[in-house]
């Protein structure tokens, strides 16, 4: 980058203020879905690194604040199922056992038609 103007001096038009080593906000706040701008810092002197940063520790264990997941279809005792509801899923699961077979069958299908294609024999 060729800049038209000769001089020693910082210009502060080349060298906007950037963004510093100190964060803008805790982890926790972040956590909350918070969001700030970073912390600017000017290029004038050029970078100095602080003499010493404080490092703040929590031991608070984020996973304690998620919320309970539900227990899933397969965690249940299958006799507290009305037997309606069981017997419709027996019947779905049958229908879908049914699609995947018929599908891997089109899938060997096109596949060999694809090969018929492509070694020129068909």
């Amino acid at each position: 980058m060729t800049v038209p103007r000769k001089s020693d001096l910082f210009q502060d038009d080349l060298y906007p203020d950037t963004a510093g080593p100190d964060p803008a906000m805790e982890p926790e706040e972040w956590l909350d879905c918070h969001d700030e701008d970073p912390i600017l810092i000017s290029m004038r002197g050029g970078y100095v690194t602080p003499k010493s940063r404080e490092l703040k520790v929590a031991k608070k264990n984020v996973l304690d604040s998620r919320p309970t997941t539900r227990r899933s279809m397969s965690t249940l005792d299958t006799n507290s199922l009305p037997p309606q509801l069981l017997e419709r899923l027996l019947e779905e699961i049958q229908n879908l056992k049914a699609t995947v077979l018929s599908q891997e069958k089109r899938i060997c299908d096109l596949e060999n038609k694809l090969s018929q294609y492509t070694n020129g024999t068909a």
